[in-house]
């Protein structure tokens, strides 16, 4: 699966503009007061005000070559950014997935990810910057019913599970692009935080066209 575009919420949206667009040194796609996009790689990441009653965050990972994961945190370090730990660590493998990933929030408290599936065959040589977030890889959906929510994906685009239980977590997809399916009362890794269920659009490529929405409508995910 690919994700084209992932559209969230946020109150922070001049915070958003310095965090991804000078900071992350991402593209500006679009901009105005009420709403920011972002290119990093082939996809698009979006915020758009937030209604005033609502406080929300999400989960969402970035693709990062291979080989690049000592450079990139190497990277986001140099500017300023706390890596998230757990157990002494601030980097993580995961053998199932056979990747590598590290931590941090943004100013929204956006959970955020860069991960360097080693499956996949993109190493690079030269040294790593904001043109290596390859991809938008992840989009976490926390919802009522894990099962549930898994046999609708499959239903409409014939999405199967990449890993977790299938009862409380579920990450649904394969190394390019996955919905991270996570019951809404089971905390996220590494932050131990428990999940916010937002409103969040989201454009995939999964072979099957069509639109889907998830969690009461909150969640509206299009395949083109």
């Amino acid at each position: 699966m690919i994700i084209r575009e992932v559209g969230l919420l946020t109150h922070q949206i001049e915070a958003m503009r310095e965090f991804y667009g000078t900071l992350l040194e991402l593209d500006l796609a679009e901009d105005n007061t009420t709403f920011v996009s972002f290119t990093a790689g082939n996809s698009v990441l979006s915020f758009k005000k937030a209604p005033e009653q609502e406080n929300p965050y999400y989960h969402v990972a970035f693709t990062i070559p291979t080989n690049k994961l000592a450079d990139a945190k190497r990277w986001a370090q140099d500017r300023n950014i706390p890596l998230l730990s757990k157990d002494g660590q601030d980097e993580f493998y995961f053998p199932y997935w056979d990747a590598t990933a590290f931590y941090f929030y943004d100013p929204s408290g956006n959970l955020m990810e860069f991960i360097a599936h080693h499956s996949l065959d993109n190493a690079v040589d030269e040294a790593f910057e904001a043109k290596h977030l390859l991809c938008i890889s992840e989009i976490g959906l926390p919802v009522d019913d894990v099962p549930e929510t898994m046999s609708t994906l499959n239903g409409h685009f014939q999405l199967e599970p990449f890993a977790g239980d299938g009862k409380q977590f579920s990450p649904t997809g394969d190394a390019e692009g996955m919905f991270i399916v996570i019951d809404k009362k089971m905390p996220w890794f590494p932050d131990g935080r428990m999940p916010g269920v937002f409103a969040a659009e989201v454009k995939v490529e999964t072979g099957k066209p069509g639109s889907l929405h998830l969690q009461d409508g909150l969640y509206s995910i299009v395949s083109i």
